[in-house]
């Protein structure tokens, strides 16, 4: 960047971007839009956060890339506000059962879920909640760091458990 004008614009760019986004952008995003990378973005980022420290929300690394979310002491007074329809019941219960048997195989998934889990699997991984590990004609799904931050989970795997690299 050249001069702090264009500093300025950059990481105003990167800030609408983040919040009209509502979804996870990736360094790759972040650069063709506002010509910010590596250390750059993290120092956008790392201001970024010092302007809104008094405001609702704020912007958190997630895997690949980063994401602007509300604090979770303004989130409990508003989610009623949020859309209701996010997910099916069906969705959901797909999800669920991702997540509490994780990894889960293809086959597992479809024979618990019925033929229709394909549907879901495609909607859960569009919407960055679970994602598909592919190891030769296998396919297994785990949930996402995005899934963890939306339903407010802990991830017991920080200390190097078995996730897999990119969580």
């Amino acid at each position: 960047m050249k001069g702090p004008e264009s500093w300025e614009r950059a990481k105003r760019l990167l800030e609408a971007a983040l919040f009209a986004s509502g979804d996870v952008m990736t360094e790759g995003e972040i650069k063709r839009l506002t010509g910010l990378s590596g250390p750059a973005v993290e120092k956008a980022i790392a201001e970024i956060n010092e302007e809104l420290k008094d405001h609702p929300f704020w912007v958190e690394r997630v895997e690949g890339g980063w994401i602007m979310v509300l604090k979770r002491e303004y989130e409990e007074h508003v989610a009623h506000l949020f859309p209701q329809k996010l997910l099916s019941k069906s969705e959901m219960r797909t999800l669920a059962l991702i997540a509490a048997n994780e990894p889960v195989s293809l086959s597992e998934v479809v024979r618990v879920r019925g033929r229709n889990a394909r549907d879901h699997l495609r909607r859960l991984i569009q919407l960055g909640l679970i994602r598909e590990i592919k190891e030769g004609r296998k396919r297994t799904y785990r949930t996402t760091k995005k899934f963890s931050l939306l339903f407010r989970l802990e991830r017991s795997d920080k200390g190097g458990g078995k996730r897999a690299a990119g969580d």
